[in-house]
């Protein structure tokens, strides 16, 4: 029985599903940046051998240098790219890395939890049911469930 990562992983090797491989890529390379500067970029794609990387404003000249000598490095170096943490590079082929600032705010959306009060039901099934079948032992195996919901309460 296959478990999901390798089904995800013998699907991403069709020509169809190379854009699975591409997102394993750009995911690869961008955790091989500053955390603070992860946690600043918006998305990353490949389009015409290029690597596109969108920031927030908040980034600075410095960070988006960075952020292009880091991912060059890793791509020009045969040592890293071979190594198993960026093993799924090895296929995708990225010429240049382009990185654009985009000055809308990146949005975290985090749904509201209230736990100042939490919702409890109380149980109002009695299990009074009347039983009422041919067979037998579908008669008794309801009254046994009628039983055990009795209990429950």
């Amino acid at each position: 029985m296959k478990n999901v990562s390798q089904i995800i992983t013998s699907l991403q090797s069709k020509p169809q599903y190379n854009k699975i491989l591409q997102h394993k890529c750009i995911g690869r390379l961008l955790s091989a940046l500053l955390l603070n500067i992860q946690n600043n970029i918006k998305y990353g794609y490949i389009k015409n051998d290029k690597l596109y990387i969108v920031i927030s404003a908040t980034l600075n000249k410095y960070d988006k240098d960075n952020i292009i000598n880091t991912i060059k490095m890793i791509l020009n170096s045969p040592m890293i790219l071979e190594s198993e943490k960026f093993v799924e590079c090895l296929d995708v082929t990225i010429e240049d890395v382009v990185v654009y600032t985009e000055h809308k705010p990146k949005i975290n959306f985090k749904p509201y939890k209230t736990s100042s009060h939490t919702l409890t039901y109380h149980e109002r099934a009695s299990g009074e049911f009347m039983i009422d079948m041919k067979d037998e032992r579908l008669n008794e195996l309801a009254k046994e469930i009628q039983q055990i919901i009795k209990v429950k309460q």
